[in-house]
């Protein structure tokens, strides 16, 4: 492999897998239906829309999960001889060439590896980390080291039961990603069975698991193989936590021996969790406690995820990449900590995930004030419900159990909420999609 061309350049995995190849000597090119930054700043030659024509001199494709085997580009390149690659596969080979840690999970997977990683540079360890988000200590969203390999593991993917590393971590386990009956799609999985035996098969692979004590399907999924369990009731716990507006402390004890105070610059009670998760991989790695306890109290927050992105006349303004009830849940419960009105501009992800989901969003976002819903941010996806109609069901909902809510589009949203931004509230903006815009536009923008 020796000249790569990247279909969906810009996307945060086939962007950090570029970034990672072009390290390693590797010559890249790539495609995207929208190129950004993210692929500027790689520095290689990128086209705009996807043409068997970009196709020139490489040897090998690299395809992200959604795109069909029937797709014109890759067609061009099966007829003229190159290899195709589908990510996971690409991973599982960079993954392949050294001691690896594999982070996967509905939810939390990004900062636990973000966690890690901090940890592992701290240890003064040269890892090499593949993140799904963007992390200031990396910097962005790949390092390139000569150490342990750690990577962020998709469950989306259902080619990720493939992926062999050494220490496998999962943080929890969702119906998230599961196709609805009648509905079959290259990144969703056909039912929860067959994610379930995903994700058995990925933790098969490596000789140490690790999974939450208190999580019984996950304790299911990997009874009898070599498994090691943080929280409640596990090996690795966290006693007499504090949780504050910008973050907790907490004594990390290992087996009954306190091994010190951690302290954590992200709030909320799943941040712990997601920090025992990680401090437990890096144990497992034979990482010092010392450098375990650095490495969190180090580690900033990864992009998108509760991240304070200013202030508008007084009210602060904040983005997470929360697309899943259980995580707006947690999001909403983290920023109550905070002490001021919560007013949400939120952008449901998927349609299939939001016609699957609507009523426990509905649950999750009763924990705010207000709610501004958008249309469904589809990424692609086609069904018999337009997003106007799957959000403004989410909005009458909210009203019907006494939440202030409506349906706004994204222009009209921003106006409002840049007029109704007043001292002492928390405009929070959430989701997967482009809602993301809305929160630097409205702190930026006069």
């Amino acid at each position: 492999m020796k000249r790569v061309h990247i279909m969906g350049i810009e996307g945060v995995g086939m962007s950090a897998l570029a970034r990672l190849l072009l390290a390693e000597g590797v010559a890249v090119t790539g495609c995207d239906l929208a190129p950004g930054k993210r692929a500027t700043a790689l520095g290689v030659p990128v086209h705009a829309g996807h043409d068997p024509e970009h196709l020139k001199e490489e040897d090998t494709l690299v395809v992200p999960t959604p795109i069909p085997q029937d797709h014109p580009e890759v067609v061009a390149a099966r007829e003229r001889g190159l290899r195709v690659l589908r990510r996971m596969e690409l991973l599982a080979q960079l993954l392949a060439q050294g001691l690896s840690l594999g982070v996967t999970g509905t939810h939390g997977k990004t900062t636990t590896t973000g966690m890690l990683a901090s940890i592992l540079l701290a240890a003064g360890l040269d890892p090499w980390v593949l993140l799904g988000g963007e992390l200031s200590l990396l910097p962005g969203n790949a390092r390139h080291g000569l150490g342990p390999r750690l990577a962020e593991v998709d469950e989306s993917d259902p080619l990720f039961r493939e992926v062999r590393v050494e220490i496998a971590v999962a943080t929890n386990l969702e119906a998230d990603h599961v196709a609805p009956p009648g509905h079959r799609a290259p990144n969703y999985h056909g039912s929860l069975e067959e994610l379930k035996a995903a994700l058995r098969g990925f933790l098969e692979g490596a000789k140490v698991v690790v999974v939450p004590a208190s999580d019984p399907l996950l304790l299911e999924l990997s009874q009898g193989l070599p498994r090691r369990t943080f929280g409640p009731g596990g090996e690795l716990s966290a006693e007499e936590a504090e949780l504050g507006p910008s973050g907790s402390r907490f004594l990390l004890v290992h087996r009954g021996r306190a091994l010190g105070e951690a302290r954590l610059q992200v709030p909320g009670r799943h941040n712990i969790q997601n920090a025992l998760a990680a401090a437990l991989a890096a144990l497992a790695l034979g990482v010092a406690p010392e450098a375990v306890l650095e490495g969190l109290a180090r580690f900033p927050g990864v992009g998108r995820r509760f991240q304070r992105v200013g202030e508008v006349r007084g009210a602060l303004v904040v983005d997470d990449y929360a697309h899943h009830p259980t995580e707006v849940r947690a999001t909403l419960e983290a920023a109550g900590h905070l002490g001021r009105r919560l007013r949400v501009l939120f952008q449901p992800h998927r349609l299939l995930r939001t016609e699957s989901l609507w009523r426990e969003f509905v649950g999750a976002l009763s924990l705010a004030e207000e709610v501004v819903v958008l249309p469904v941010y589809t990424a692609g996806e086609k069904g018999g419900v337009s997003p106007e109609e799957l959000s403004a069901r989410i909005a009458e909902e909210l009203r019907r159990q006494g939440v202030e809510a409506r349906l706004l589009g994204k222009e009209e949203a921003l106006a409002y909420a840049r007029a109704a931004a007043a001292p002492g509230d928390l405009w929070l903006t959430l989701g997967a999609g482009d809602v993301t815009e809305l929160a630097w536009r409205l702190v930026h923008e006069g």
